[in-house]
């Protein structure tokens, strides 16, 4: 029998990840003469499985494909966003164009320890 090897092929879309546990706070940023203005009906608590609990209690599931996180479950099914680093989400029209909210991490940093 002769079998040929192969190199595994990418996920389309990118690496399969998550995003870090904890609350997601939401708001509208502000600027030099404008203060935030805070969202708390569009927060979420990722939590494990790639799933997030909605401020109403329910949950739902989420796909993160690289930079790029998808609710695709749940009160939230079909927001997008795009992850400005890990502690930053921005949420994403169907056309990628910017909606002008912003999601931060609310929680505990992770801190990537040695080995």
């Amino acid at each position: 029998m002769l079998f040929i090897a192969s190199t595994a092929q990418a996920v389309p879309g990118g690496k399969l990840m998550t995003v870090q546990k904890g609350p997601w706070t939401c708001e509208i940023p502000g600027d030099a003469n404008t203060l935030a203005v805070e969202k708390p009906e569009l927060g979420f608590e990722a939590i494990a499985d790639s799933s997030y609990v909605a401020p109403d209690g329910t949950t739902g599931s989420y796909l993160r494909l690289a930079d790029r996180l998808t609710l695709t479950s749940g009160v939230f099914a079909g927001r997008r966003f795009v992850m400005d680093g890990e502690e930053i989400l921005r949420e994403l029209a169907a056309d990628d164009k910017p909606l002008g909210l912003r999601c931060v991490h609310a929680g505990p940093i992770r801190i990537a320890t040695p080995g």
